[in-house]
């Protein structure tokens, strides 16, 4: 079910780190599909889950845990162990923005799965979470963006490389 609109995100669909999972996001059902993808490479529904939240934008998974940004509502994050493809909620996971319509943009661990990062383009700001063992996060720890608009990002040898929008005006962008 779709939203009928664009969801300003990055990491809606995302492979698993194994390379057997698709995890895709549901914007508009609110939930979150994982797919497995068989050697023919057609893929095979796993299952559809809630994503603890409403309106999810962008999903990320490191060793077996799932994380889902959810941007409706006050927003937040949500974690899911994955066994098999199939997703169960972890308890207590369920962790809030650094504020309401902050307009989060996109999930993604960092530091082999010990940090989430989360980039709020309404805020000018990136959110941290430290993941512990179980795979429950705690934060925010909020930090300013070095430019406006912070949208989607990558992370390689422990570096956080921001794309900044600039709120869409033009020839503004740069990285950070």
């Amino acid at each position: 079910l779709g939203t009928g609109a664009g969801l300003g995100n990055q990491g809606g669909v995302v492979l698993t780190e194994s390379g057997r999972e698709l995890l895709v996001v549901n914007a508009g059902s609110d939930n979150v599909s994982s797919f497995r993808i068989r050697s023919n490479g057609s893929l095979e529904l796993i299952g559809t889950y809630p994503s603890g939240g409403v309106r999810p934008i962008s999903v990320t998974e490191s060793r077996g845990i799932v994380y889902v940004l959810n941007a409706g509502g006050a927003g937040g994050i949500t974690g899911f162990t994955m066994k098999n493809g199939a997703l169960s909620m972890i308890p207590g996971s369920t962790r809030p923005l650094c504020g309401a319509g902050v307009g989060p943009a996109q999930v993604q661990f960092a530091r082999k799965g010990s940090v989430l990062v989360v980039t709020e383009k309404g805020s000018n700001s990136l959110d941290t979470y430290t993941v512990n063992a179980k795979g429950v996060a705690s934060g925010p720890s909020t930090f300013a963006s070095s430019g406006a608009t912070p949208f989607g990002f990558g992370v390689a040898n422990g570096l956080v490389v921001v794309s900044e929008a600039f709120g869409g005006a033009t020839d503004a962008s740069a990285l950070s």
